[in-house]
């Protein structure tokens, strides 16, 4: 029987995931180690030998979600990189756009560019925007730059010159010549990171992955040679931000698609359950213990963003549109000098954690207030490997915000989760309602430890009337990885009006792009059961910037699937913006495909036996809720609840990694694929901050 791995680092948790041949799912979760997350990653290995007996050496895939790429540019703790530039356009970073990130905000401030200036060498060349040569790139020139780079003592460098998404050729004589002078210099190129027109995102994007490289390639050496250590020998994948699979070596090579590894994995989990038609529209709000991503599932597809931002810099690569807001478990509570309760972003972080971790903090965060409420046992988090101190928590929230705020410590607590609870909302509304989605019209899929929690509460505030819990939601983002298919994509700019262009010129460009990704995808080809190709196109209407991606009918394009292509431009474009205009110019700004390399799919586990409509729960305890306060609520074990079983709120379910709270008022049903269905009725639950 083979078995896939998957593992998640988290900003607390490590979260592994075992899924055999026949969907059966085995989980652990380990402490993360920030200071090396490779050790992390190998204690997970180590779990599931130690707990349940998987041998590390019959593991037929690996598949891993890192935050190293994201934690670097976080704190912007990036290895010293270089940046060749075109003669006069060194300052393409420092400059950036006329685009205020604050419009009114007279004080605001631009982020500091990856490459400070003293890193940035001109080289005298120019292509000109049709991709012409103006200027030749003579070889003298090319290795008078090249030395500055190693004088320099830069670890990375990235080549970025003007029009190469048109003509590279200069872009890659430079590479060529770093890589043969400079060989344990990490080089990038803008023709083959971002191939697309404009000129600062391109640059940003390259500088970015640039900088990453020497991280990514150190931190999966050092996980590679760990994995050996452990007797782990199948192959090793890494998730991109798009939420498909590289191998590490490609992952090194393109750092910039690892930015989003982590939170990609669940939403990728997320979209195998929307497989289900009537699980088709999700908002996934995945709240670890540092932050919480979500991210909008329409028709059973993810929202796809190829042109967002980092902290302030463009970052032009397919990722999921992942909205991540500074709220988990481990947010710290506090009040400020203005006498307002605040909760997060800071966080406790894995060390010293919560105060009821009894790991040395003192201050409140959302997990304690949880445990000052009886929501969570201290008895049996994690299974009862690990102990809580509920007086630890009780007295951090009366020190730091019940007494400075002349509350109840009851009342406090409810305040830190009111607070969390209304930050997250306006998270959910930006992904739906700021994108011209109604969020009545979806289901709210929690995951991460303390997702199923808050998942009511949330919902409530944003009008969402019902949450789906999926099976293991603590490791949920594990299990998308054990799931995940081998991926690659690759665009072009095109940027011509479609009337100019013929069906089998724009065909002629996927092709190219196609046989890109199908030579990439031979090299692990023997490890899939499949192959899936899609065509996407981006459209506007001529002399407008804001532009609409399609996803074209499978096949080669032709007359009928381009008009149907343009037709779905002209409804995306009135959706987004409010208008269309079917007699006006339309142009092609860029072609973009996905090939995905179906890996072996688990078979979908085997539900048990239809349970009792009204189970019984395992005990009852005191859980304080908004209105009735402490009440006596029925406490249920997630592995007891089969098909069929239903019941109301009151109620906590619990099982290892997570705990799910069922305000008053909410319907519970357990559906066939033993997901959780809470149904909210019209005046239910707690209500809470708006």
């Amino acid at each position: 029987m083979s078995r896939r791995l998957g593992i998640d680092v988290g900003g607390t948790f490590t979260d592994v995931v075992v899924i055999d041949d026949d969907g059966r799912v085995l989980v652990e979760k380990v402490p993360s180690t920030p200071d090396n997350q490779a050790g992390g990653v190998l204690d997970g290995v180590r779990a599931v030998r130690r707990t349940h007996g998987v041998d590390p050496g019959a593991l037929s895939m690996f598949a891993h979600g890192s935050t190293v790429a994201t934690n670097a540019l976080l704190e912007f703790k990036l290895p010293r990189t270089a940046l060749v530039v075109t003669r006069g356009f060194r300052d393409v970073l420092e400059i950036g756009t006329q685009l205020r990130p604050a419009l009114f905000d007279l004080g605001v401030t631009k982020p500091e560019p990856v490459i400070p200036r003293e890193l940035v060498f001109e080289i005298d060349e120019r292509v000109d925007r049709l991709g012409e040569v103006v200027t030749p790139l003579a070889d003298a020139e090319i290795d008078r730059v090249v030395d500055q780079v190693a004088a320099s003592g830069a670890e990375a460098c990235a080549v970025v010159l003007l029009f190469s998404f048109r003509n590279p050729g200069h872009e890659r004589r430079v590479a060529a010549r770093l890589a043969e002078r400079l060989p344990g210099v990490h080089v990038a190129v803008s023709s083959e990171v971002a191939p697309e027109i404009k000129e600062y995102p391109r640059a940003s994007t390259t500088a970015i992955s640039a900088a990453l490289r020497p991280l990514v390639a150190r931190y999966l050496s050092a996980v590679e040679a760990g994995l050996e250590g452990e007797r782990v020998t199948c192959p090793f994948f890494v998730m991109q931000s798009s939420g498909g699979a590289l191998s590490a070596a490609e992952a090194s090579a393109a750092a910039h698609k690892m930015v989003l590894s982590g939170p990609a994995a669940g939403v990728l989990a997320a979209a195998r359950v929307a497989e289900r038609p009537e699980y088709a529209n999700q908002i996934t709000f995945d709240m670890g213990g540092t932050s919480t991503d979500i991210c909008l599932i329409h028709e059973g597809r993810p929202r796809l963003d190829r042109a967002s931002q980092f902290e302030g810099r463009p970052l032009q690569v397919a990722q999921f549109d992942i909205h991540t807001i500074g709220s988990g478990g481990g947010s710290l509570a506090r009040v400020d000098a203005a006498g307002m309760l605040r909760v997060g972003p800071e966080s406790a972080g894995a060390v010293p954690g919560p105060a009821c971790y009894g790991r040395g903090g003192t201050r409140p965060t959302t997990t304690d207030a949880q445990v000052v409420l009886g929501r969570v046992d201290p008895a049996r988090f994690l299974g009862g490997e690990m102990t809580l101190d509920a007086e630890a928590a009780r007295e951090a929230v009366r020190a730091h915000v019940a007494e400075p705020l002349g509350l109840s410590v009851e009342e406090a607590a409810q305040g830190i989760l009111d607070v969390a609870d209304a930050i997250m909302a306006r998270g959910v509304r930006v992904v739906s309602v700021n994108r011209g989605y109604d969020p009545r019209d979806f289901m709210l899929l929690p995951f991460g430890g303390a997702g199923p929690m808050h998942a009511v509460s949330v919902a409530e505030l944003v009008d969402i009337r019902a949450v789906l819990v999926p099976p293991n939601p603590g490791t949920f983002s594990a299990v998308g990885l054990a799931t995940s298919d081998l991926t690659y994509d690759f665009s072009r700019t095109v940027d011509a009006p479609v009337d100019t262009l013929t069906p089998e010129g724009i065909e002629e460009l996927f092709a190219g792009l196609l046989g890109r990704a199908r030579d990439r995808l031979a090299r692990v080809e023997h490890l899939t059961t499949g192959r899936i190709e899609n065509r996407l196109a981006r459209f506007r209407y001529a002399w407008q910037d804001n532009d609409v991606e399609v996803l074209l009918r499978p096949g080669p394009v032709d007359e009928e699937s381009l008009a149907d292509a343009l037709d779905r431009f002209h409804a995306q474009h009135e959706f987004e913006f409010g208008h269309s205009d079917k007699d006006a110019r339309v142009e092609l700004v860029a072609v973009a495909v996905e090939v995905h390399g179906v890996l072996p799919r688990p078979s979908r586990r085997s539900a048990p036996p239809a349970g009792a409509a009204a189970p019984a729960p395992v005990s009852v305890r005191q859980v304080f809720f908004r209105g009735p306060g402490w009440t006596a609520t029925p406490v249920y074990e997630r592995a007891g609840l089969a098909p069929g079983a239903a019941f109301h709120g009151p109620a906590i379910v619990e099982e290892r990694e997570a705990t799910t709270v069922v305000p008053p008022g909410t319907r519970v049903r357990v559906d066939d694929d033993l997901n959780l269905v809470l149904t909210l009725d019209a005046n239910t639950t707690e209500g809470g901050a708006a």
